[in-house]
């Protein structure tokens, strides 16, 4: 008895191996993944519609020809509304994610993302760092220079003069963006120029508003590669705040 009951056990389970492997087949003759990695082709061009930052890395809810889902990547100055491409992908099935106390169903993980024209370079004065519209110089706007500061237009008249070093800034905001790879991104202008160069883009952890005058103290960093397609031939960082009017 003991061994006719072992037979139909082994029989069983045989047919259950088999059934698994014929469902496996016909999930790859179908075109899905059928294993808990699957590879995504290359060429996706995607909305971002959420962004979840991680230590390691961000997390992003997109939306690609009216489909959603779940991508991962190094942490990178993204936000939500950017328009982002990338190539290929590695796709994950119920990826725990402790530092979120999350599981994903489903999570692709992706290289570098790319905006729209990838060999172009932004530069520190006409983009945001995170993507959105093209920055424009605002007429109305009029600072006095600190005695012992700088102005926007004498950072990129001169830049190798001032590479590596803390200076001082009059300006007011222009534009403002919170907790993007763990700093606040802002933008000043103080009425000056130098050729096209009118904004100046300052990283800190300081919390500022549109309109606000303020003079922050910032160290000069030249050729700033963000990745993204984001490049800064200058930018200030590691900005604390002075005075706020």
């Amino acid at each position: 008895m003991r061994l006719k009951i072992l037979m139909i056990l082994v029989l069983a389970l045989m047919v259950l191996v088999a059934c698994d492997s014929k469902e496996r087949v016909e999930a790859t003759d179908a075109g899905q993944p059928a294993a808990k990695e699957a590879a995504m082709a290359a060429g996706h061009k995607i909305h971002v519609e959420e962004v979840v930052m991680a230590p390691s890395y961000m997390y992003l809810r997109v939306t690609e020809d009216g489909k959603e889902y779940w991508i991962a990547t190094t942490n990178q100055p993204v936000e939500v509304g950017m328009t982002l491409y990338f190539d290929e992908g590695m796709e994950m099935k119920d990826f725990e994610v402790k530092e979120l106390d999350r599981t994903f169903e489903s999570l692709w993980f992706v290289g570098l993302l790319k905006s729209e024209n990838s060999t172009m370079t932004r530069t520190g004065h006409s983009v945001s760092p995170y993507g959105g519209e093209d920055i424009q110089q605002q007429s109305n706007i009029a600072v006095d220079k600190l005695s012992d500061g700088v102005t926007v237009a004498e950072l990129f008249a001169s830049p190798g003069k001032y590479a590596g070093k803390t200076v001082s800034i009059r300006a007011k905001v222009t534009k403002f963006n919170a907790n993007i790879m763990g700093r606040n991104w802002v933008h000043l202008q103080d009425g000056t120029k130098h050729g096209d160069n009118f904004d100046v883009t300052l990283t800190t952890k300081e919390t500022v508003k549109v309109g606000d005058e303020v003079v922050f103290m910032g160290t000069v960093v030249l050729n700033k590669d963000f990745g993204a397609g984001y490049q800064y031939d200058v930018i200030l960082e590691e900005g604390t705040l002075a005075t706020k009017s």
